[in-house]
């Protein structure tokens, strides 16, 4: 086993947290999309999906929610269970989500500021 050696700069907590995220999840030749996609979601990370496993999934028991612009809810990639590549649907974990939406939200908001002030 390779052991890396690590100056003595950082304390044993953090050698601790950067070992555990470096082993969070990674996916191998192995691991079932499915499987993928569980993970995916206990780690709260945002999930693309393509037509065919978006139909099948189902956001609100994951706490997910499409991605609230508009323009991000369809996009190019390779989705998380079959790999296949194309158009696809963007989802995010509530929290995200309701941060993005707010985010959509105070655009919108300075941008009708923006209109009625512009004189």
């Amino acid at each position: 086993m390779l052991e890396i050696v690590i100056p003595g700069k950082y304390t044993p907590r953090q050698i601790k947290r950067a070992e555990l995220k470096r082993d969070e999840f990674r996916k191998n030749r192995y691991t079932s999309g499915s499987a993928n996609l569980d993970d995916m979601i206990a780690l709260g990370k945002a999930v693309i999906l393509c037509a065919t496993h978006a139909r099948k999934f189902q956001p609100a028991k994951a706490h997910y929610r499409l991605h609230p612009d508009r323009n991000l809810r369809r996009v190019r990639g390779n989705c998380d269970v079959c790999q296949q590549f194309g158009f696809a649907s963007l989802f995010l974990n509530e929290k995200d989500a309701e941060a993005e939406h707010r985010k959509v939200e105070n655009y919108r908001r300075a941008a009708e500021y923006g209109r009625m002030f512009r004189g």
